[in-house]
C-alpha cells in the first residue's frame, strides 16, 4: 500500500481489535477511537455495512487492514493520519482518447487529499494526491466525472471538451454532524430540540485566568458572568443562566463528569467541553435542581497511542482596571473651606498660608504634605503565574490522562495572595469486549490569604483617607483619620492575617456495559469531599486619632484574638442509566431510563479565644481560657430520583423528545417530598424536506424548535419544615442562673418545591456552505411557590416560617451567530457574536413588603432587586427653582438650600416622606453580549474578545459619592460640585456639606452602568520544530479597555457596594508545548 511521509502511524501503533459479525464501519470507528487516524471512504465503492469478523491482538493498523481487506478487492492510501479506502479499479488508457487533469478543493480553498475521482460508466478512476490534483483518461467528450469524499456531497462534473477542471466540494451537513453533551448522554446537534449552548476547550484553555467562571464570561448567549471582584482566589464571578429565577440561590447546577461540584473547583485547562442547558427540554432530566439552568462540564481523557506530554504556562502582571482620581491636599483644604462657608461658619480650618505650603510640598509631620492613598495602597504589576503539565496516552486496553498544575497569584492589594495545587487522573479501561470502566480522580488544594482587617475594607477606607495625612510620620508611627483606619497599615500585617485553606477531592467510578447492539448500561458512582479551614488572628493594635488640628494624644489598645473554623462537605452520588437506540428504515428511536441517589452532608465547628501572650500566629489553646467561645452545626439531606427520556426522529426531518424526572427530597416533610418534572419538545428540519432542495445550495440547515416543561428548585436550608429550638437568654432557678431554650424558628410542614414552567421557541440555520451558523431562542420562564418569610405580628416573638408564596417571571431571547471562512489558502478567520436579553418581573409577593428605607427592594410588578429611592428633579441652581421648591423641601429638611438636590413629590401632598419613594433603577443587566474575532496566518494566530452589557443601572453609595465629613474627596468633587460663591448650572454634585441628606437613596445617584470591554486580546506564533508536535508562544491581555459612562468605579461593581476589591487587568505571556 502506498504510504506518505517517513513513518506512518499504521506501522507504529499496535492495537487489539476483536469483533465478530459486525459492520465494517464499526471496526473503522474502533480504529479511529484507538488512534489519531481517520478514515475517508468512497461511499459508492466500499460497502461499510458489510459484516466482518476479526481477532487481531497487538497488531499494527496496517496489519489489521490487511486482514480486513484480504480478498475483498479493497485498497487504501495513507496521507499523514488520513486513511483513504477505495475499491481497486483498473486505470488504463483508451487508445487515442484525451487526458483531463484537475484539482479538488473544499470551500476553504484547501486541497482535498484522497478524494475519489472516476469516470461514470467506465472502470477507470483515481485518488487525488497531496495537493488535491488528479489525472484521468476520458473515453469521449461526453464523459462525466464523479467526485466523492467522506463528509462532502458527491458531485458529478460534465467535462465536455475541457482539458482541466477545478472542483469545489461542499460539506455534507449529515456527515459532519456535531455531537454535544446533554443530560446523561450525548446527542447529534442537528437533532437537538432544546436550547443547549456549547463552549469548546480551545475557547477556555489559553485565557490567563484561574477560574472557569472567568473563562466562560461572554462565551455563551443567555449566560451572564459578573466579575465583581479582582481579589485572588477561586470565586471569580457570579453566574446566571437566563436571568434570576428565584430570590433564594439562583446559581445553576454544575456537574463535572456527572458529579455535582462548584465552579470554583474546576480547572479551565482540564476541561474538554462545556454544555449549558438553558430550557426545560434540555434541563428537565435533572428535575428539581435544574430551575436555574445546568452547566455540564466534561473533562479531558487520554487517547490510545504513544505517550504525549503537554505543558502550558503563563506569567502575568495585574493592574487595577479603574482607580478614582483623588484630590490633592490643597484641593481638599479648599473644598473643606468651601464646606464651612456653605454651612455658615466664619472660621477657616485651612488658612491660605497653610494651603500655599501644601501646594509647595510642605512638611508631612505638620500635615502639609500630599498623599495619594490609592497609589500608596495598590500594587502595580502584581505578579501571577500558572502552570499545567499533562501526560496522556494508552493502549487498546487502557487510556489515561494525568494532569498536574500550580497557580500563584499575588493581589494588587498587599497581603492578598492565592496559591493552588491541582491534580487530575482520568483513565478508561476496556476490561472485556463488552465492559468499559472510567475512573476519574481529582484533587485540589488552595490557600487564600488577606489581612485580618479585610482587603475590601481597606479599599473602602482609602476612599475616606485624608490627603494631607502621611502614611507614616518621620518617627515611623502611622497616621490616622477620625477612625482607626490607616488603609496601608490595615494590609501590612499589623492588624493580623486571615488564612483560608480548601481541600477538595472527587472520585468518579463509571462502568459501562454494551452487551447487545444498541443497548448501553452505565453506572456513575461519585464522591466529593470538601474540607475548608479558616484561621483569623487579630493582633494587638495600638492606635490613636490624628485630627487636622494636631494629634490629640488619645490612644486605645485592641485585644488580640484568634478564631478557627472548620467545615466539611461530603456528597455521595449514584446514577444508573440504560439507553437503547434503534433505526428501522426512516425511523430512529432512542430511549433512556435511570435512577439516582445523592446524599449531602455538611458540618462546621468554630472556636475562638482572646488575650494571647504574644501576636505570633499560633494555636488557639494559647489564649485565655476564660474568653473561649465555640459553636457548631451540621446538616444532612438526600435526593432520590427516577428519570427517563425518549427520542424519535423520522426521516431526519421530524424530531420529538419527551423527558420526565420524579424527585424526592428530604428537605421537605413527608407527603410533600416528591415532585414530577416533565418536558416535551419537537423540531422540524425544514432543510431536509424535498421542497427545500432548490435552496440547499444557499441554506444548508434550517430547523424550528419548540419546548415546554416544568422544573423544580429545592435549594433551601435543611429542616425548614421543623421548628428550631436554640438556647438563648437565662433565668434564675433557686437563685442559680439557668440557660434557657426557646423556639427560634417556626417550621412549616407543607412547604414544597419551587416550580418553574418554561416555554421556548427556537430556530437554527446555516448558510453559505455552513460558514454562517445562527441560533435564536425566545423563552418565558414563570417560577411559582417561591419561598418567602411573610410578615407576622411582633407578638409572635419568633421568626415566622418559610412559605411557598412568591411568583416571578422572566422573558427574554438569546442570539448566537458565527462565521468561519478563509481568504486564500493561508488566511483563516472567524467571527462569533452572541447577544441576549431578559426582562424580569415579580408577579406576586402575597402581601410581603420590602423595607421603605433599603436601597434594594422586592415590589410586585417590578424587576427583582429593584433600586428603590426618591425620584429627583436635579440640583437647585437658581433662584427660580429655590422659590418654587424651598417651602416643600424645607419641611423635609430645614437646612435645605441653594445647591441641594430637589426631591420629587410623587404623591402631590406638598411634603416629602417615605410614600414618595419608588423604583428608580433595575439592578439586573440587560442586553449582555460577547464578540469574538480571530484569524490564523502561516503560524500566526490572533484573537480578541469583547464583552459587555447594553443596558444596566448602577448605584454607588456613601464613600463613593459623598465628600468631606468622615470621607475624603475625589477630583470630580473638586471640579463638579455646585459652588454658591460661583453658581453655575449643570453641576453633578450638590454643594459640599458635612451632613448627608443629599446622599439619601435617590435617582440622582443612579448611573448608566452599561459598558463594552476588551476582555481578552491574544497573539501567538506556532513554530515548526522537528520532534515537537507543537510549540506556541503568545502574549495576552485581559480586561484591557473599558468604555462606559459609569463614574469612578468599574461598571461590574455590585449595586450599592461600599467595600469591595477592585477588578484587575492582566498582561501576560505564555507557552504551549506538546511532544
Amino acid at each position: 500500500m502506498p504510504l506518505s511521509g517517513v513513518a506512518s502511524p499504521l506501522q507504529e501503533i499496535r492495537i487489539t481489535i476483536q469483533q465478530k459479525n459486525v459492520p465494517l464501519s464499526k471496526v473503522f470507528k474502533e480504529i479511529e477511537e484507538k488512534t489519531d487516524c481517520s478514515f475517508l471512504i468512497r461511499n459508492n465503492d466500499v460497502n461499510t455495512n458489510e459484516k466482518v469478523s476479526i481477532d487481531a491482538k497487538n497488531k499494527t493498523v496496517a496489519e489489521i487492514l490487511g486482514i480486513l481487506f484480504d480478498g475483498k478487492g479493497i485498497k487504501y492510501e495513507v496521507n499523514g493520519k488520513r486513511i483513504s479506502v477505495y475499491k481497486a479499479v483498473r486505470q488504463h488508457t483508451i487508445g487515442g482518447k484525451r487526458k483531463v487533469t484537475g484539482q479538488v478543493t473544499d470551500n476553504m480553498e484547501e486541497a482535498v487529499i484522497g478524494a475519489s475521482v472516476f469516470v461514470m460508466g467506465a472502470s477507470n478512476g483515481t485518488i487525488t494526491d497531496m495537493n488535491g490534483h488528479f489525472s484521468l483518461e476520458l473515453p469521449d467528450d461526453n464523459a462525466k466525472l464523479q467526485v466523492s469524499y467522506i463528509g462532502y456531497k458527491t458531485q458529478v462534473i460534465n467535462v465536455g471538451n475541457k482539458s482541466s477542471v477545478n472542483i469545489v466540494l461542499v460539506e455534507d451537513s449529515k456527515a459532519l454532524e456535531e455531537v454535544v453533551v446533554v443530560g446523561y448522554g450525548t446527542q447529534k446537534k442537528v437533532n437537538l430540540t432544546g436550547a443547549v449552548e456549547t463552549v469548546k476547550s480551545d475557547r477556555l484553555a489559553n485565557k490567563p485566568v484561574t477560574s472557569i467562571a472567568s473563562a466562560l464570561t461572554g462565551e455563551a448567549a443567555g449566560v451572564t458572568v459578573t466579575q465583581n471582584s479582582g481579589q485572588p482566589g477561586p470565586n471569580q464571578g457570579t453566574v446566571r443562566v437566563r436571568g434570576i429565577g428565584t430570590w433564594g440561590d439562583a446559581s445553576p447546577l454544575v456537574l463535572v463528569d456527572g458529579v455535582s461540584m462548584s465552579l470554583n473547583d474546576v480547572i479551565p485547562s482540564e476541561v474538554e467541553s462545556v454544555s449549558v442547558l438553558k430550557d426545560a427540554a434540555s434541563a428537565a432530566i435533572y428535575g428539581s435542581r435544574a430551575a436555574n439552568g445546568v452547566i455540564l462540564i466534561t473533562t479531558k481523557k487520554g487517547k490510545e497511542g504513544k505517550l504525549t506530554f503537554n505543558y502550558s504556562g503563563n506569567v502575568g502582571f495585574q493592574f487595577a482596571t479603574r482607580v478614582p482620581e483623588s484630590v490633592t491636599s490643597w484641593q481638599y483644604a479648599e473644598l473643606y473651606n468651601q464646606m464651612q462657608y456653605n454651612e455658615g461658619k466664619s472660621s477657616s480650618l485651612f488658612p491660605q498660608d497653610r494651603i500655599d505650603r501644601m501646594k509647595a510640598g510642605g512638611d508631612p509631620d505638620k500635615l502639609e504634605g500630599n498623599t495619594d492613598w490609592y497609589d500608596e495602597l495598590l500594587r502595580s504589576g502584581a505578579p501571577q503565574h500558572n502552570h499545567q503539565l499533562t501526560v496522556s496516552g494508552g493502549s487498546d486496553k487502557i487510556t489515561y490522562m494525568i494532569s498536574a498544575g500550580y497557580s500563584d497569584q499575588q493581589g494588587i492589594i498587599p497581603s492578598t495572595d492565592y496559591e493552588r495545587y491541582n491534580l487530575r487522573v482520568n483513565t478508561t479501561s476496556k476490561l472485556t469486549s463488552w465492559l468499559k470502566l472510567d475512573v476519574n480522580m481529582a484533587y485540589l488544594n488552595s490557600t487564600q490569604e488577606e489581612s485580618a482587617a479585610g482587603a475590601a475594607e481597606a479599599y473602602r477606607r482609602t476612599m475616606r483617607a485624608l490627603p494631607y495625612l502621611p502614611v507614616q510620620f518621620s518617627d515611623g508611627t502611622y497616621s490616622y483619620d477620625a477612625a482607626p483606619s490607616n488603609p496601608v497599615r490595615m494590609v501590612n500585617g499589623d492588624y493580623g492575617m486571615r488564612r483560608k485553606n480548601n481541600d477538595c477531592m472527587t472520585l468518579l467510578i463509571a462502568p459501562e456495559i454494551n452487551i447487545l447492539d444498541g443497548l448501553n448500561i452505565r453506572g456513575t458512582f461519585g464522591y466529593e469531599s470538601n474540607i475548608y479551614k479558616e484561621k483569623i488572628f487579630n493582633k494587638t493594635v495600638t492606635y490613636g486619632s490624628f485630627e487636622p488640628a494636631g494629634q490629640s494624644g488619645l490612644t486605645e489598645v485592641s485585644r488580640n484574638k484568634q478564631t478557627d473554623r472548620w467545615d466539611q462537605y461530603r456528597n455521595l452520588t449514584a446514577n444508573v442509566t440504560a439507553s437503547y437506540e434503534k433505526t428501522i428504515g426512516k425511523h430512529d428511536f432512542k430511549v433512556m431510563a435511570g435512577g439516582s441517589l445523592e446524599t449531602f452532608k455538611w458540618a462546621y465547628t468554630k472556636a475562638s479565644r482572646m488575650d494571647f501572650p504574644n501576636d505570633d500566629f499560633g494555636e488557639i489553646n494559647a489564649g485565655d481560657a476564660t474568653t473561649a467561645a465555640a459553636e457548631g452545626n451540621s446538616t444532612y439531606s438526600a435526593l432520590a430520583s427516577l428519570f427517563g427520556r425518549a427520542n424519535y426522529v423520522y426521516a431526519d426531518r421530524y424530531l420529538f423528545e419527551f423527558t420526565a424526572r420524579y424527585d424526592g427530597s428530604s428537605k421537605f416533610a413527608r407527603g410533600h417530598r416528591w415532585g414530577f418534572f416533565p418536558s416535551v419538545s419537537a423540531g422540524w428540519r425544514i432543510s431536509e424536506e424535498a421542497f427545500f432542495e432548490p435552496l440547499k445550495k444557499h441554506v444548508q440547515n434550517l430547523k424550528l424548535r419548540a419546548s415546554w416543561g416544568e422544573l423544580g428548585n429545592q435549594r433551601i436550608n435543611d429542616y425548614q419544615f421543623i421548628s428550631n429550638v436554640g438556647n438563648g437568654g437565662s433565668y434564675l432557678f433557686g437563685g442559680t442562673p439557668i440557660i434557657g431554650y426557646k423556639e427560634a424558628l417556626m417550621g412549616n410542614e407543607i412547604i414544597t418545591w419551587e416550580s418553574s414552567r418554561n416555554l421556548d421557541f427556537g430556530i437554527d440555520f446555516a448558510l453559505f456552505d455552513n460558514r454562517l451558523q445562527t441560533t435564536f431562542d425566545w423563552y418565558c420562564r414563570t417560577t411559582s411557590d417561591i419561598l418567602l418569610n411573610l410578615e407576622a405580628p411582633g407578638a409572635l416573638g419568633i421568626k415566622p416560617a418559610m412559605e411557598n408564596a412568591g411568583k416571578m417571571e422572566n422573558k427574554g431571547w438569546d442570539l448566537t451567530v458565527s462565521w468561519r471562512s478563509n481568504i486564500g489558502k493561508d488566511f483563516k478567520y472567524n467571527i462569533g457574536f452572541n447577544l441576549s436579553d431578559v426582562k424580569n418581573k415579580v408577579i406576586d409577593l402575597r402581601g410581603y413588603k420590602s423595607s421603605t428605607t433599603e436601597l434594594i427592594a422586592k415590589i410586585e410588578g417590578q424587576p427583582l432587586n429593584a433600586i428603590f429611592g426618591f425620584e429627583t428633579l436635579g440640583i437647585c441652581d437658581n433662584q427660580e427653582l429655590y422659590d418654587k421648591y424651598a417651602p416643600m423641601m424645607q419641611k423635609y429638611n430645614p437646612k435645605w438650600g441653594m445647591g441641594d438636590i430637589i426631591i420629587k413629590d410623587r404623591t402631590g401632598e406638598g411634603v416629602i416622606n417615605d410614600e414618595d419613594r419608588t423604583v428608580i433603577g433595575n439592578s439586573i443587566p440587560r442586553f449582555t453580549f460577547g464578540l469574538n474575532l480571530g484569524f490564523e496566518y502561516k503560524g500566526f494566530d490572533f484573537s480578541c474578545f469583547f464583552q459587555g452589557v447594553g443596558k444596566a443601572d448602577g448605584y454607588v453609595t456613601m464613600e463613593a459619592i459623598q465628600p468631606m465629613g468622615i470621607n475624603g474627596a475625589r477630583k470630580e468633587h473638586y471640579k463638579e460640585s455646585f459652588n454658591p460663591q460661583d453658581p453655575k448650572p449643570g453641576a453633578y454634585f450638590p454643594r459640599i456639606l458635612s451632613s448627608d441628606y443629599n446622599y439619601a437613596y435617590m435617582s440622582h445617584w443612579v448611573q448608566d452602568a452599561s459598558y463594552i470591554r476588551l476582555k481578552n486580546l491574544q497573539i501567538g506564533y506556532s513554530f515548526k520544530i522537528k520532534g515537537l508536535n507543537q510549540l506556541r508562544v503568545y502574549a495576552s491581555g485581559e480586561n484591557l479597555f473599558t468604555a462606559t459612562k459609569y463614574r469612578t468605579w468599574d461598571p461590574e461593581t455590585p449595586v450599592g457596594a461600599r467595600g469591595f476589591y477592585p477588578n484587575v487587568a492582566v498582561y501576560s505571556m505564555g507557552v504551549n508545548l506538546n511532544f
